[in-house]
């Protein structure tokens, strides 16, 4: 999880589960936070920090594994996802077109010794479903009041974790 920083009504973690019940594997969730990105700030920090608290709450009892890590000096997360992959039958990221994810994903595709896919859980309405930036409210009203029906059929499970078999119980813990 690295922008959709949540555990309820996320569909890239709803994707995650479908593989890991797909694949019969276990699901390692993993919330890193690195300390050395240009927009670090100590609020920013605490609000990812308590979320994180919040995350290892509602994992606790889940099926799921819920790894959170948090980078102490620069660098130190270097070779973390990479060693993980080595294990995994896939990864399932969050995608954002914006901040520093782009650059980090195409980063991690080449880090990664499995498959890589990464899911838009910003909204609603897929983000690159909208096409083009709106240069006003009024104009994004007008596409939202458009195209939000056919996206309501796809809507996120408000608990993707429940949906993970009792076998898959912390078996990789």
């Amino acid at each position: 999880m690295i922008t959709a920083r949540r555990v309820r009504f996320n569909f890239g973690l709803q994707r995650a589960v479908e593989l890991a019940r797909e694949l019969g594997r276990p699901l390692i969730i993993l919330e890193a936070l690195r300390c050395d990105y240009r927009w670090a700030s100590d609020r920013l920090h605490t609000f990812v920090l308590e979320g994180m608290a919040d995350n290892v709450k509602a994992t606790a009892k889940s099926r799921g594994v819920y790894y959170p890590y948090v980078e102490r000096r620069a660098g130190d997360a270097r070779g973390l996802l990479h060693a993980l992959s080595l294990h995994a039958a896939a990864v399932v990221t969050d995608w954002y077109p914006g901040f520093f994810i782009p650059r980090m994903l195409d980063a991690a595709a080449r880090k990664v010794d499995c498959r890589l896919e990464a899911v838009d859980s910003n909204g609603l309405i897929p983000l690159a479903a909208h096409g083009r930036a709106f240069p006003s409210a009024r104009g994004y009203r007008a596409f939202v009041q458009r195209s939000l029906r056919q996206h309501l059929q796809d809507f996120p499970d408000a608990e993707p974790l429940q949906a993970l078999p009792p076998t898959a119980a912390r078996r990789c813990a």
